[in-house]
């Protein structure tokens, strides 16, 4: 047994030294590969006989993601002078792993685990976890907007674009594999689901540009996170877009000249109009959001006109005291 450990061993200190060793086992996620197979190896070799669960339990132990634990197993395989004994365990192992692990989730783990790997380290992500997110992409019947909230929330908003690229770059590269997760009707569906979120990345982009970029709209709000949530909101609930705006202006706004505050109303309505009516999540949404700010640009004129009549006579030497019956009763000063 250690002899063959230690060929093991040498092998793959020569892998190293000759540059195969990152080609053999870079689509492996797991920290510290090495020292947890000559761990795994060690068990294996100890190990009386039992079942194949229990041998499972015990290689769970180093590599917890199935898809990892295959990889392992086929590239240890491959080893020529490994002792029979621990060959046909592991190769026992192997056959199960892949019988009875969930085909979709397994193969996609391995088809994507190298794109994962350069994505994780370009976005300072943790790489099993990206591929974790690109699986739950291939089971979700989640909304496209609720998804993209999803990666906002496990990645943060100023990764959201990179999220999408990577998801893109995963999904081609699993259907161009030898062994795809899914079948092409399914990948055909997840092509225009992606589709859609690429569509929302896009118009997210485009309506941040069209918002940030007035001067104007950064005097009330600077921050891109929470011009991001509203824009979600409106394409989710725009019935409730009073409470949208008090919450990404503030009450502020209120007591800001009237030309302002319907230049502000300008900016915004010209950046809603922009959104595809796709994104909306009911077909009507886009009319009622529509008519929503009419209706809050039309109040907000008939405010400042009354506060005009007002102060024009106030200023000519009268003042207005509200009544119970709402009817108004001039004073003379």
């Amino acid at each position: 047994m250690s002899a063959a450990l230690r060929q093991f061993l040498w092998r793959r200190t020569h892998e190293k030294n000759s540059g195969d060793l990152s080609e053999s086992f870079e689509r492996i996620l797991d920290e510290d590969v090495f020292p947890k197979i000559n761990a795994l190896l060690k068990e294996v070799a100890s190990l009386q006989e039992g079942s194949i669960e229990n041998l499972l339990r015990h290689a769970h132990l180093f590599f917890m993601d199935d898809s990892d634990l295959v990889l392992v197993l086929r590239e240890v395989l491959k080893r020529r002078n490994l002792d029979e004994l621990i060959r046909k365990r592991l190769l026992t192992l192997l056959k199960h792993v892949e019988a009875t692990a969930d085909p979709r989730r397994l193969k996609a783990g391995i088809n994507t685990a190298l794109k994962a790997r350069l994505f994780g380290k370009a976005l300072n992500i943790n790489p099993a976890l990206i591929r974790q997110s690109y699986r739950y992409f291939l089971e979700s019947d989640a909304r496209e907007i609720e998804i993209y909230q999803e990666w906002i929330i496990s990645y943060g908003y100023q990764k959201r674009a990179a999220i999408v690229d990577f998801m893109e770059g995963a999904l081609l590269t699993d259907i161009d594999s030898q062994d795809p997760s899914c079948s092409r009707h399914e990948f055909g569906n997840l092509l225009g689901k992606l589709g859609q979120l690429k569509l929302l990345r896009s118009s997210d982009a485009l309506f941040i540009k069209k918002i940030l970029g007035i001067p104007l709209v950064r005097t009330f709000n600077d921050s891109e996170k929470s011009w991001l949530l509203f824009m979600l909101c409106i394409l989710q609930d725009p019935d409730d877009l009073d409470d949208f705006l008090t919450e990404v202006i503030g009450e502020r706004t209120f007591f800001s000249r009237s030309a302002l505050r319907s230049s502000l109303l300008q900016v915004i309505y010209r950046a809603c109009k922009s959104l595809p009516l796709e994104l909306f999540i009911e077909p009507g949404y886009s009319q009622l959001l529509a008519e929503k700010l009419a209706k809050i640009a039309y109040g907000q004129e008939l405010i400042e006109h009354q506060r005009a009549i007002e102060q024009h006579e106030k200023s000519a030497g009268f003042i207005y005291r509200p009544q119970q019956n709402k009817r108004r009763e001039v004073l003379s000063l």
